[in-house]
């Protein structure tokens, strides 16, 4: 393993290694192209088969599973079918964060033979994995627009036909561009994709321009990003560039948003759900019915209070495993804090992918009544949503009781005369809102606010924040 660390290195020195590693690159194309179309039985030996495999290679490899599995009495021979899979424990942030980096990467891997990725802390403390280079090219693999938004492949008379003759550029990515962010990973490995990267913490000044110096046949961002770029697009009566497809991750998306694309891009919106421990996990259909998981690539549990799986149509805290990552194996880890809805039966698209309706939020970032019922982030911010010339909020639970609400208006000239005065009438509205999905059990107040603070080195802020603690 530690050769081909160096070997990497010695590549990526020379500049060979867009050449070299084309080949993995297209036979990794196939090769998901091959997964994509599995279904009923062959999928299902295909994941039982897959799930062994890792789980005897942690249980192998791994110091974290192997003695955390002895601890609870479990073997990976008690787990044959992903019924089985609810007889280990859970994994959390706090056994990645105490375990690295030694206990948590696998013997087989030195430094050297794989890539450090890491959370940017928006949900908590930061964590740290490592990703072998198989998992790497398979999620580059799956940011092709043909899975995620249904395009026809990129074939090489396409690519010179738009990147030569047309002068677009085929991808554009704005991320956090730093050495542990996993969205920006394929420019690490390929570097003659750098230039495709813009750095999501610039002003959306500079990524208005970008977009439109650029254009991008297939635009990837943040769906935080992508709402200011808007926002400041239409402040400033700016003509967008009109890419093929747009696709967020790493934030859910809403109704708002999927309307300030339309007007300013005229193009359309599709969502993904990945993480930076994951990778690619699901991504929403072309016919907007749901998010497709990658069933082949990992399995989503979605649990109650109590571990149990929750029926189809009910929201569950996401569990998931994943099938591929060897460096660092994630088998029934929860600490993505999502919650989501399973929807039954299959897309009317013809794609044989579960389906998930919705993604309803972080858990830490949920809001708790009096009462001790929780409330989840997005039944506040949907409040919120049609809300005219409101042009950023948070929602802050300070105590129990208490609630404040951040209001930051459009700079449009339209919005001049718009009051969010708890009197008026758009804040009487808003209160009366909140007050039925809270059943009148918390004071809200209205704050009109010229920004929203954020934390230092943040490239977003939170919509909803909780203050209060609990268990």
């Amino acid at each position: 393993m530690a050769e081909k660390g160096i070997t990497r290195r010695l590549l990526k020195l020379t500049g060979l290694d867009n050449v070299v590693y084309a080949v993995p690159y297209t036979r990794t194309l196939r090769r998901v192209a091959g997964l994509m179309r599995l279904e009923g039985r062959q999928l299902q030996e295909f994941q039982q088969r897959r799930l062994r495999e890792i789980i005897r290679y942690a249980y192998d490899n791994v110091e974290l599973y192997h003695r955390k599995w002895r601890q609870f009495g479990v073997h990976p021979d008690d787990v044959q079918t992903i019924a089985d899979l609810k007889r280990l424990p859970i994994i959390t942030k706090d056994d990645l964060r105490e375990g690295f980096p030694d206990a948590i990467r696998s013997r087989e891997f030195g430094p050297e033979d794989c890539f450090t990725v890491g959370t940017s802390g928006s949900t908590g403390t930061p964590v740290r994995v490592f990703v072998d280079f198989d998992k790497a090219m398979i999620d580059f693999a799956l940011s092709e627009p043909r899975y995620m938004g249904g395009m026809p492949p990129i074939t090489f008379r396409r690519a010179v036909r738009d990147c030569l003759v047309r002068r677009n550029v085929m991808f554009m990515s704005i991320f956090v561009n730093n050495e542990l962010a996993y969205e920006t990973l394929y420019a690490r490995m390929f570097s003659l994709m750098r230039h495709t990267v813009v750095d999501c913490l610039l002003p959306p000044a500079v990524h208005i321009a970008q977009i439109n110096a650029k254009k991008p046949l297939y635009l990837h961002t943040y769906a935080s990003v992508l709402r200011n770029v808007c926002i400041a697009a239409r402040e400033s009566g700016i003509k967008m560039h009109r890419p093929k497809l747009i696709f967020t991750t790493g934030e859910v998306t809403d109704p708002h948003l999927r309307t300030l694309v339309k007007e300013t891009f005229e193009t359309d919106l599709l969502d993904s759900y990945a993480a930076v421990e994951f990778g690619f996990i699901a991504c929403e259909c072309p016919r907007h019915e749901g998010l497709h998981v990658f069933s082949w690539k990992a399995l989503v549990e979605l649990l109650d209070p109590k571990g149990e799986e929750v029926p189809d149509g009910q929201a569950g805290r996401v569990v998931i495993t994943d099938l591929f990552n060897r460096a660092t194996p994630l088998i029934r880890y929860n600490g993505l804090g999502d919650y989501a809805v399973r929807k039954t039966g299959l897309c009317s698209c013809g794609r044989p992918l579960p389906l998930l309706t919705r993604l309803e939020g972080r858990m830490a970032d949920s809001v708790v009544l009096p009462s001790g019922r929780m409330v989840h982030p997005y039944s506040l911010t949907l409040a919120l949503e049609d809300i005219p010339h409101l042009n950023k909020f948070q929602i802050r639970q300070e105590r129990p009781d208490y609630i404040r609400v951040l209001l930051v208006k459009d700079r449009t000239r339209e919005a001049e005369g718009v009051s969010f005065a708890p009197g008026g009438n758009i804040g009487r509205s808003i209160l009366t809102r909140f007050g039925e999905i809270l059943n009148d059990q918390v004071n809200v107040e209205l704050e009109t606010a010229e920004d929203i603070p954020r934390k230092p080195g943040h490239r977003k802020y939170a919509t909803v924040v909780s203050l209060v603690q609990r268990d």
